[in-house]
């Protein structure tokens, strides 16, 4: 099968996408709107008074999971959010409800994928272990999405000397910078800025970062601090970096006093392309999943060089793929990649779902219309026939092991280059 069947396929599916979205939509559209989907981050520091902690809850909301109505020349959006903290028992210690809006100009500021709204509240809590639910409520949809998670702060005065989260700043400069939320950077950053909180009794205190990805060290510095007298302030550092590339990098923060107390906090975040999902680990997997969109010959081209390389590479071959140039998104990636991460978990069963038959056909035409399943005889094999009406396609897979790993149907593989074998 020629490649261009995809590009056609999935530029076809994205046309479709971005009409629907640019129409602007009526009030009544709650059946449209699935849970809204949010991310939130605990962040700890240590209190002078040795016993408790202060929480900073950091709740981000994409616009994309808001329904927006029309009022007057702007488009308005509601929500709220519950904040609750719990102990090790799931005893409520503290919590906050609030509500609040949002109101745009622009109907297609809405569907922009990367604009979003955070909301902060702070909390003083005994340093224990902890649990942060967190819940958001579309407030004209009334639909609601609960998180959770958990935090141990149980030892955090355990010594003399105590040390709060890492907060990474996200566009690696003091001057506006704001919290980095999702631990992603979408493009590549030659400075990173972070801070934490100190507190500790014995002067003077070291002060030791270093920033690794995989077991390689890509900046570590040592400085000491001459305080006089105990120390309760935040540390804030800005790190030059340089041949910073797609991959998953931990930095880790150590601070000694003279005593010989020390301590330590890391905080892990990764360096990524806007639209490759969150599961793809490096550059080399990336690229080797384009195997549905060119050939080895190119797909070997790419993985040639440097990961710096890699990634330039990368971004071109998508750039030129792109069907709205100019904007921040590439609709046509985040698809692909969207397509291969749920083929990634719903496929794989002896290999990785993506290089599986039902991977490939899911890659290149999306979910099917219909899945018929069998057999309803115990003599037969198990098999699938995914039914695609609009396109005028049938697909059978066939299990002949009976460990699930369905292969398209031999005629299917007579015609055309179906051959994706690893």
């Amino acid at each position: 099968m020629e490649k261009s069947i995809l590009k056609i396929s999935l530029l076809a599916l994205i046309t479709v996408v971005l009409f629907l979205g640019c129409a602007e939509q009526s009030v009544n559209q709650e059946n449209d709107l699935t849970l809204p989907d949010f991310s939130f981050i605990g962040l700890s520091e240590p209190l002078a008074d040795k016993e408790n902690i202060k929480v900073s809850v950091h709740v981000k909301i994409p616009y994309t999971e808001l329904q927006f109505v029309r009022s007057g020349d702007y488009f308005l959006a509601r929500y709220e959010v519950a904040v609750n903290l719990a102990d090790a028992d799931k005893e409520r210690l503290v919590g906050a409800i609030w509500s609040d809006s949002l109101r745009l100009a622009e109907y297609k500021d809405t569907r922009n994928n990367s604009n979003t709204v955070t909301s902060v509240k702070t909390f003083r809590v005994p340093a224990s272990q902890l649990t942060i639910n967190v819940r958001v409520t579309d407030l004209y949809t009334k639909k609601s999405s609960i998180l959770s998670d958990g935090v141990d702060q149980s030892k955090m005065y355990a010594g003399e000397l105590s040390l709060g989260n890492i907060i990474i700043l996200d566009n690696g400069s003091e001057g506006n910078s704001k919290l980095l939320m999702n631990e992603s950077f979408y493009e590549i950053i030659d400075t990173l800025s972070f801070k934490a909180r100190l507190l500790g009794d014995n002067y003077p205190f070291k002060i030791n970062y270093e920033l690794k990805v995989k077991d390689e060290t890509k900046a570590t510095k040592t400085t000491m601090i001459d305080h006089v007298g105990a120390i309760d302030s935040v540390l804030s550092f800005s790190v030059p970096l340089v041949d910073m590339h797609y991959s998953n990098y931990t930095l880790f923060l150590t601070a000694e006093d003279v005593k010989g107390n020390r301590v330590t906090t890391k905080s892990n975040f990764r360096v990524r392309i806007r639209g490759v999902n969150f599961e793809v680990e490096n550059m080399d997997e990336a690229v080797k999943q384009l195997a549905y969109l060119t050939n080895d010959r190119q797909i070997k081209e790419m993985m040639t060089g440097s990961e710096l390389d890699k990634t330039e590479k990368f971004k071109a071959f998508w750039a030129a793929l792109d069907p709205t140039p100019g904007t921040v998104e590439n609709e046509l990636m985040e698809e692909y990649y969207r397509r291969v991460a749920f083929s990634m978990e719903a496929f794989t069963v002896v290999q990785e779902g993506w290089k599986t038959d039902r991977g490939m056909i899911y890659i290149l035409f999306g979910p099917p219309d219909e899945i018929q399943r069998g057999p309803f005889e115990l003599d037969r094999k198990p098999y699938q026939v995914w039914e695609y009406y609009l396109l005028g396609k049938q697909f059978v897979f066939r299990d002949e092991t009976g460990f699930g790993d369905f292969r398209l149907d031999h005629n299917y593989l007579d015609q055309g280059d179906w051959r994706f074998r690893y």
